[in-house]
C-alpha cells in the first residue's frame, strides 16, 4: 500500500522478539517505490531468518498501524526486549558481495524491491510493468542497432529475466495471483507475463532446477522477437483476417526468434532454443513450424505453450474475444477434457496444472479466513 506515516509509527527491530508472535501487524517501508509491504500479521512471529536478513540491509526499523498503538505498548511493557548479538548479525550478514556488473534501472529496482521483501499482488505488478518498459527498449536494442547496442540489450534482458523468476518464484497462491495479475490496471508487456505465467505452471508441476526455471523465463522473453522480421502489414490486421499467405508470414517469426538468437552469439542452454522453436507445436501435432506431435514436443515447451496460449486468450489474439482470465482458464480446461478439439497442450498437463491450484486455491481460502479471524481478534482488545 502507499505509504502514509501518518497512519502508522516506526517501531525498533531490536525491541521485536525473534521467536515469539507479537499482537499487531508489521510493515517495512520501501523507500525506492515509497511503500508499506506488510510482512507479519497479528499473532505471527517475526522470525530469526527474516529478523537478520532486515538486519543485514539495515532496516532497523519496521511500522505498525497507529490503531495498534495501545497493544504495542502493552506488549513492550510485559516482554519488550532487545536481540544482544544485533551487532554481529549485521557483521556477519553484511559482508562485501562479489563485484557484479553494472545493471539497468529497472532492473536495480526490482532487484532491491524483491529482497526486501515478499510483494502483494498488487506491487508485484508494479514491478512487472516496470520490467516490461525495460524490456522492450532491450528488445529494441537487439533487432536495430549495431552490435555493442546488441549486446548491452542481452545483458539486459537477462536480468529481467532473473527479476520475473524472482516474481514469479515467491510463495503465492499461483491461481490467485495470475488472476490478479492479468486481471491488475498495470501496463505488463506479454512476454513478462508469458514468463512469470510460465513459471507459476512450471512450478506447479514440480520443476525444480532454478537453471531451468531461469531458461523457461529466458524462452518466454524471447519467444516472440521474431515478430519484428514479420511484414508489417500482417501485424497490422486482425488474425481473423489473415489470408493463407499472411498466416505463412506469421508463423515464420518462430523461426525467426531463435535465428536472432543464435545471431547474437550469446551462450543460451540448447533447451533455449528448443522452447522458442516449439512454442507453437501443438500435441495434436497441428502446431508450426514442424508439425510435432506427442511426446516430439518438449515439457517445457509445453509449459511455455500453455502461459502463452492463456495469454492469447486474455488479449482476444486466439479467439478474437478478450476473456477474463478466469474464462481463459475455464476455456482451456474444458479445451483439455473435448476429445473432438484442437489439443494444444497435452491435457495430462493442463490437468496437473489446474489440480495444483485448485489444491492451492482452497488452501488459501482455509489460510485468509484464519488470518481475518485474528485480525478481528486483535482489533477487538485495542
Amino acid at each position: 500500500m502507499k505509504a502514509d506515516k501518518e497512519k502508522m509509527f516506526a517501531v525498533p527491530l531490536t525491541g521485536l522478539p525473534t521467536d515469539d508472535s507479537v499482537p499487531f501487524p508489521l510493515f517495512l517501508f520501501l523507500k525506492k517505490n515509497d511503500r508499506m509491504v506488510p510482512i507479519r500479521l497479528p499473532g505471527d512471529a517475526l522470525g530469526r531468518e527474516k529478523y537478520e536478513a532486515f538486519a543485514a540491509k539495515q532496516h532497523l526499523e519496521l511500522w505498525v498501524p497507529n490503531d495498534f498503538q495501545k497493544l504495542y505498548l502493552e506488549y513492550r511493557e510485559r516482554s519488550g526486549h532487545p536481540v544482544a548479538d544485533l551487532a554481529q548479525a549485521v557483521a556477519e550478514l553484511n559482508a562485501p558481495a562479489p563485484a557484479a556488473g553494472k545493471k539497468s534501472e529497472e532492473a536495480v529496482l526490482v532487484r532491491d524491491v524483491l529482497e526486501d521483501e515478499e510483494l502483494s499482488t498488487e506491487e508485484k505488478a508494479q514491478v512487472l510493468s516496470a520490467v516490461s518498459q525495460d524490456l522492450l527498449r532491450a528488445l529494441n536494442q537487439i533487432t536495430t542497432r549495431g552490435d555493442e547496442a546488441r549486446s548491452e540489450g542481452l545483458k539486459r534482458c537477462k536480468e529481467i529475466a532473473d527479476e520475473i523468476l524472482a516474481v514469479a518464484a515467491q510463495n503465492s497462491n499461483i491461481y490467485d495471483e495470475i488472476l490478479a495479475l492479468r486481471n491488475s490496471q498495470e501496463d505488463i508487456e506479454h512476454s513478462v507475463i508469458v514468463g512469470t505465467v510460465a513459471v507459476m505452471f512450471g512450478l506447479s508441476i514440480g520443476f525444480t532446477d532454478e537453471q531451468m526455471l531461469g531458461d523457461l523465463t529466458i524462452a518466454a522473453i524471447f519467444h516472440d522477437i521474431g515478430l519484428v522480421r514479420v511484414k508489417p502489414e500482417v501485424m497490422a490486421k486482425k488474425e481473423a483476417d489473415w489470408s493463407t499467405a499472411d498466416r505463412k508470414e506469421y508463423e515464420r517469426h518462430v523461426l525467426n526468434s531463435a535465428e536472432i538468437l543464435k545471431e547474437s552469439g550469446t551462450d543460451f542452454h540448447p533447451r533455449v532454443f528448443r522452447m522458442v522453436e516449439e512454442h507453437h507445436e501443438n500435441y495434436d501435432g497441428s502446431g508450426f513450424p514442424k508439425g510435432l506431435r506427442g511426446a516430439q514436443v518438449d515439457e517445457t515447451s509445453q509449459v511455455l505453450h500453455l502461459a502463452n496460449l492463456f495469454d492469447r486468450l486474455c488479449v482476444g489474439k486466439q479467439t478474437g474475444t478478450s476473456l477474463s482470465p478466469a474464462d481463459a482458464f475455464d476455456y482451456i480446461y474444458d479445451l483439455a477434457r473435448d476429445a473432438g478439439a484442437v489439443q494444444e497442450v497435452r491435457p495430462e498437463l493442463v490437468e496437473r496444472v489446474f489440480q495444483f491450484m485448485q489444491v492451492e486455491k482452497e488452501s488459501a481460502d482455509e489460510l485468509r479466513a484464519k488470518a481475518e479471524g485474528r485480525v478481528e481478534k486483535a482489533m477487538k482488545k485495542v
